[in-house]
């Protein structure tokens, strides 16, 4: 059986468990000045089913009862983990130190002597209440501390991210400085020191073979750049700036990438988006170029609510759980989910070995985000 006070609104739950109705009605003429829902049920089964519904504030609990007592309801309470912290006053006509000592054993909190005086039953309510908020207050801010600290260490661990892929960057682009455009750099000064010294035919092949070195660190300088952003993407859009990797990447590679859209569309998005989408492309096809063995490539991109992105081979392949394990995949790929994941979009990877790869990333889109 339930019945409720009238008073609903910002209340707190207390849950009266009696096999006499006259006893509720006692209880709720008491209590219906204070902003207390107050709940009822006849029998064990009843009140432990209605105690799991409405995780109550309090449970003001009778001993004597059919079938199962107070003190088995009290037992079950604490052993339910989801029940086991609400607070459980006993209402009892017995008054000897047994009875009192057995519903502590059974996990009551107070106890009530019938007949229950008024003044007593708001006092130890309202203080049970008072009690009940405050450990709720405060687990409330334990919580929230703990998600505090947790949002603290992720942040953390992505700017030491950042830091690390900041320093692979610029290792990157030392050792392409010091290693080959250095030493052209160093031969291309050792063949001007020559020409000095040269004349005639000598000089002239001197010089030239100095203007190819300076042709070729042009193209490395210019590559060099590129791969760190290149500008049609700032300046032309997603698009263009594709039409540029697929042409350079299969004349290095020699793989076709297939798409679905024109290089002419024109639609721009969040410069953020941008960015993300072409580096995940590009990281995509180097690790396809690297370990999926295959002479073609394709690239969907989709723009609705969102912009829809997949890259799919049809090479060998991999377990996808070799990811958390330190597989050569997983480096690159942490670093697209995590980026995808910065910007609230969805990131996936499908694989099997033997069965090719798609990595999938869909980015949210503002309205009118993809303007045409």
């Amino acid at each position: 059986m339930l019945a409720r006070s009238k008073n609903l609104t910002n209340t707190q739950t207390v849950l009266v468990v009696d096999d006499d109705p006259v006893v509720y009605d006692f209880i709720r003429v008491m209590l219906e000045k204070q902003a207390i829902a107050l709940y009822f049920a006849e029998n064990g089964p009843a009140a432990l089913e209605m105690a799991a519904e409405l995780l109550p504030d309090v449970i003001l609990l009778d001993v004597m009862l059919p079938g199962m007592d107070g003190f088995e309801i009290c037992r079950r309470l604490r052993d339910n983990p989801i029940l086991a912290e609400v607070p459980v006053v006993m209402i009892t006509a017995l008054d000897d130190r047994d009875s009192r000592l057995m519903g502590l054993q059974s996990g009551a909190d107070d106890f009530l002597t019938k007949p229950v005086e008024q003044l007593e039953l708001l006092a130890r309510v309202q203080a049970i209440l008072r009690l009940n908020r405050y450990r709720k207050l405060m687990e409330e801010r334990a919580h929230f501390a703990e998600a505090l600290e947790t949002k603290n260490r992720q942040l953390r661990e992505l700017t030491q991210h950042l830091i690390e892929v900041q320093e692979t960057e610029r290792h990157f682009i030392a050792a392409e400085l010091h290693d080959d455009m250095g030493q052209m750099l160093t031969g291309l000064k050792l063949m001007l020191e020559m020409a000095v010294t040269q004349s005639g035919d000598e000089a002239r092949q001197t010089l030239e073979n100095a203007r190819n070195i300076i042709s070729e660190l042009s193209i490395r300088v210019r590559n060099l750049s590129l791969d760190l952003r290149p500008a049609m993407l700032d300046d032309l859009g997603l698009f263009a700036a594709l039409d540029w990797l697929f042409e350079r990447f299969s004349g290095q590679t020699h793989i076709r990438v297939k798409h679905n859209f024109s290089f002419m569309d024109e639609r721009r998005f969040p410069k953020v988006i941008e960015t993300a989408a072409f580096r995940i492309i590009q990281e995509s096809l180097t690790n396809a170029a690297r370990y999926a063995g295959v002479d073609e490539l394709v690239v969907d991109i989709q723009v609705k609510d969102s912009l829809e992105i997949k890259i799919c081979d049809r090479g060998k392949g991999f377990a996808v759980s070799r990811l958390e394990a330190g597989a050569h995949q997983s480096a690159g790929i942490s670093g697209m989910r995590e980026r995808v994941s910065w910007l609230g979009g969805e990131f996936a990877v499908v694989s099997n070995p033997g069965q090719g790869t798609t990595v999938s990333a869909n980015f949210r889109l503002d309205k009118g985000a993809a303007g045409g």
